[in-house]
């Protein structure tokens, strides 16, 4: 537990401090990577008051990280700062709107060029969905967990389709990921983190632009079966 409120104390100290000095950076420079910057830096520090390591493996697959989609698996509140810290690219995300008001990185996420979306407004779902295809037709990068939300059980869930969808727009490359050991390091419900390593390992690219809109089902099929079978293989 101690480590759990090394990690909190740290962060509500250094969100705000960081915000300050990176957002009128980013203004004046007009450019959000200098919050990337202070944001890696910040959850490196995170992940190493609580004892958590990062292996990962098939980085090769990620290619320049433009007009890519990195899709996970999602079992933890760890995952997408393990994600961001281990991976070092600039991800943009589809992120839930209760995120967006949260003082200090609702506006962080905003200026890096996070989407908000409400899960349960479908125009505005929708709208989010177009949002991202631009964005990564110029070239960005996102994360995007295609289960929505974290499993409850620890099995793969279903995988909603919008991002597939932007990924077919944008002729995007979707890179599979498997994500382990981050369950067993804070599962969902607690807020305790254990100290351990957490594997990633990043699995053959598709490419979703010879997918059609009539085919995204098989899209969802072809990228859900990989992470299931990569995350059998090292169970």
């Amino acid at each position: 537990m101690i480590r759990t409120a090394a990690v909190l104390l740290f962060l509500g100290l250094y969100l705000p401090a960081a915000s300050l000095v990176g957002l009128p950076m980013a203004h004046l420079l007009r450019s959000p990577a200098v919050l990337y910057r202070l944001g890696r830096f910040g959850i490196g520090i995170a992940l190493l008051l609580s004892g958590t390591r990062v292996v990962v493996e098939g980085r090769e697959n990620l290619g320049d990280g433009r007009n890519t989609v990195v899709m996970p698996n999602h079992a933890s509140h760890l995952d997408a700062p393990v994600l961001f810290e281990a991976l070092a690219l600039d991800f943009k995300a589809i992120a839930k709107k209760e995120l967006f008001r949260i003082p200090f990185l609702g506006q962080v996420l905003r200026v890096a060029g996070f989407i908000e979306v409400d899960r349960g407004d479908r125009l505005q779902a929708r709208q989010a969905v177009d949002r991202a295809a631009r964005s990564l037709q110029e070239g960005n990068c996102f994360l995007i967990f295609p289960e929505g939300t974290r499993t409850r059980t620890g099995e793969l869930g279903a995988f909603k389709k919008g991002a597939f969808v932007a990924a077919i727009e944008a002729d995007s490359r979707i890179v599979p990921a498997a994500l382990q050991g981050v369950r067993e390091l804070m599962p969902r419900g607690r807020l305790r983190i254990r100290p351990g390593t957490v594997r990633i390992r990043l699995l053959d690219p598709v490419r979703a632009g010879s997918y059609s809109y009539d085919d995204r089902e098989r899209l969802v099929a072809e990228v859900r079966g990989r992470i299931a079978e990569a995350l059998a293989d090292n169970a």
